[in-house]
């Protein structure tokens, strides 16, 4: 069982019904969740996803909403922000990726996991791999 981190696109478009990834991305978490593998996320994800959905849907209930979810999940690890620092500042100079990028990057290879994620600097640059293709290398789910 390998552990997982999940940028905040994934929540942010399986949460949007109307974005074109939905589909695919709320098949990737209900597969991802039916696991049971371990999942792990940046502390500031909830954060993130909160700000993204709320912006998106000019709703600060449904951003919240989502953020405690996430935040009470027994599913998930939130990691610390600062114990993470270190090696994002290394990835994020290295592979040229956004702070917030970073700091998914980090947890993905602090926890040994592989980082699922949209965001095609982070699947180039990063090692993500795309919730499609997560989906494919994990049909039996």
């Amino acid at each position: 069982m390998r552990p997982w981190v999940i940028d905040a696109n994934v929540w942010v478009t399986a949460a949007d019904p109307t974005d074109p990834c939905s589909p695919v991305s709320r098949r990737c978490l209900q597969a991802v969740m039916r696991s049971r593998d371990r999942l792990a996320l940046p502390a500031i994800a909830p954060l993130e996803v909160a700000c993204a959905l709320s912006r998106r849907f000019r709703n600060a209930a449904t951003g919240r909403a989502l953020a405690h979810r996430l935040a009470r999940s027994e599913r998930l690890t939130l990691l610390d922000v600062d114990s993470l620092h270190d090696h994002a500042l290394e990835l994020g100079t290295e592979g040229f990726l956004r702070a917030a990028d970073a700091l998914y990057a980090a947890a993905a290879h602090e926890i040994g996991g592989q980082l699922i994620s949209w965001d095609q600097e982070l699947v180039q640059r990063a090692g993500a791999v795309t919730p499609e293709e997560w989906l494919a290398s994990h049909a039996q789910s």
